[in-house]
């Protein structure tokens, strides 16, 4: 019967540490469901050497028999 009290008394306190965490979690105003995702990249050229050469032919990787 002493577990049985022990039992209730852990799981009144869990109940309890959680609703407390719940409460203190909700009290903030945090703005960062209402922000939007905006983004700037710089405007960069290829590095040289990325692209074939004009005229040339393409690279393959399998030749087909």
């Amino acid at each position: 019967m002493k577990w049985l009290l022990v039992a209730a008394a852990a799981l009144v306190a869990v109940v309890a540490v959680n609703v407390f965490l719940l409460a203190y979690g909700a009290d903030r105003h945090d703005p960062v469901g209402r922000l939007s995702p905006v983004t700037t990249l710089p405007v960069t050229q290829p590095a040289p050497g990325t692209q074939p050469a004009p005229g040339a032919p393409a690279h393959r990787e399998r030749e087909d028999d």
